[in-house]
């Protein structure tokens, strides 16, 4: 399903990684090393193989293929787990029907490929202490480290199973350096890219870290780190989002289905509190050690204001606690799988295969028809790297609706001297609420007080039948 169902709506990232393969620029991004050229290595493989599928639909199928295996490296923990197949069957279900997993194995975006090697690496962590082969400590770290290459958010998990083979083993200091000995790549891995792109020893930290640097992720700590850090965490099991609204109003379908999800969810808190019992604990190492990568993962997410991005192992470490557990009974377990299978394949999977909910392609056409104009838009990062990918260059005069008032305003000055038409996607409706929406600063909503907006150039979307409109300064002003 991830595979035939990938998304039309693709995010700023994906576009961006899309286009660093399509045209081989800006390769090596630090805050996820490999993931970029690994693309590049599958795209050229495919094209001399006489396969020609442009990069980023080609991405999301690559993101799918991980989510599968990913799935079947989580299955074979819970298969050492849980000895009944109906509950490795409905906690595989739960794993895989969440949205978290399904967003981005229908996406092109970094996370599941480190979320496969991590896994490997709890796999031989959970090998070793089920046989004590020390040779499983070896590939435990080597892949941990490997996904660290993929995404840095994946230090986390590395963390949490250094910490394990301290804890589980006797020999402490021999089991840390058969850990600690495959690490090494990491480090060599970067140098080489450093080397290879003539960067100073000196600016390694500023390489390495420079998502930190260049401000990539807000470290800000406000009330919004713990509203979106509790939202980001329900919705990596359920969709939640301000389409949701429009999408029940559109079709019965999707009244129906939510309907259907309310009524398995009420059925199974019901359940939650007649029985009442508490199951049986086993394997407390392996569970402790992955509460603790669990509890540093969402920890990273909430200074990361909530980023939903940082909490993609979220559903799979849930799964690995709950299968340290004595579940004796499957039913329960099955009916939340399919209560999260139909929500978020009917408000998350399905409506992004579908429908289209920004103006990208609108307004790209309308700027190959009128180049000289200026723009104004709500989301001008993701329209700037949308148009790159498609043609390899960025847009000329595009600008930030929530940009400084004094430069908007210098903006549409010049553009009048100059004879410019002014453009811009604000529109004076209600917002569709999302993250962007609570984080931005509202300025728009002010500045365009002071300006005449009229209905230029059609650019429907799913949400309404929008307009570009022309900026013209109120008579008087």
């Amino acid at each position: 399903m991830y595979a035939f169902l990938p998304t039309q709506n693709s995010t700023t990232d994906a576009y961006d990684y899309a286009a660093s393969v399509r045209w081989r620029v800006d390769l090596w991004k630090p805050h996820h090393l490999l993931y970029n050229i690994t693309a590049l290595a599958f795209y050229s493989l495919l094209q001399s193989l006489g396969v020609y599928i442009m990069p980023l639909p080609l991405l999301k199928l690559l993101n799918s293929f991980f989510a599968g295996t990913s799935l079947f490296v989580l299955w074979r923990m819970i298969a050492l787990l849980q000895k009944d197949v109906k509950v490795q069957a409905a906690l595989l279900l739960v794993a895989g029907a969440s949205f978290g997993t399904m967003r981005y194995a229908t996406e092109n975006e970094t996370y599941l490929i480190p979320l496969f090697f991590s896994s490997l690496g709890s796999l031989y962590a959970l090998r070793y202490l089920q046989l004590g082969k020390g040779t499983f400590i070896f590939w435990s770290g080597w892949w941990a480290s490997i996904a660290c290459l993929y995404h840095q958010v994946h230090f986390f998990w590395w963390l949490g199973l250094f910490f394990f083979f301290l804890l589980a083993d006797k020999c402490k200091l021999a089991s840390a350096f058969r850990f600690l000995l495959p690490a090494l790549v990491v480090p060599l891995v970067y140098g080489l890219v450093m080397f290879y792109q003539d960067i100073r020893l000196t600016e390694a930290h500023r390489f390495v870290f420079s998502a930190f640097y260049k401000g990539g992720v807000e470290t800000t700590i406000t009330y919004k780190n713990f509203l979106l850090t509790g939202i980001s965490f329900f919705r990596t099991f359920f969709e939640v989002h301000g389409r949701i609204p429009f999408l029940l109003t559109h079709h019965p379908f999707y009244i129906i289905n939510g309907l259907v999800t309310a009524g398995f969810v009420l059925y199974l808190l019901k359940e939650l509190l007649q029985r009442r019992r508490t199951n049986i604990l086993h394997h407390s190492t392996f569970y402790r050690t992955h509460a603790v990568i669990l509890a540093l993962q969402v920890l990273f997410a909430w200074y990361a204001v909530g980023n939903a991005e940082f909490m993609v192992m979220v559903p799979f470490l849930v799964v690995l606690l709950a299968s340290c557990l004595n579940i004796k009974k499957s039913r329960n377990l099955f009916l939340f799988g399919i209560a999260l299978f139909i929500w978020n394949t009917s408000f998350g999977v399905i409506p992004n295969h579908l429908y289209t909910f920004s103006n990208h392609a609108c307004v790209s056409n309308y700027i190959q028809q009128h180049p000289g104009s200026v723009l104004i838009l709500h989301d001008k990062n993701a329209f700037d790297t949308y148009f790159f990918y498609h043609f390899g260059r960025y847009p000329e005069n595009t600008h930030e609706t929530e940009a400084p008032a004094r430069v908007l305003t210098k903006v549409i000055a010049e553009g009048h001297l100059r004879n410019q038409a002014i453009i811009t996607d604000y529109t004076k409706e209600a917002a569709v609420l999302n993250r962007q929406w609570f984080l931005s600063k509202k300025k728009a909503d002010a500045f365009f007080k002071n300006y005449e907006l009229s209905p230029f150039y059609s650019c429907p979307t799913f949400y309404r039948g929008s307009s570009l409109h022309k900026v013209s300064v109120h008579f008087g002003k």
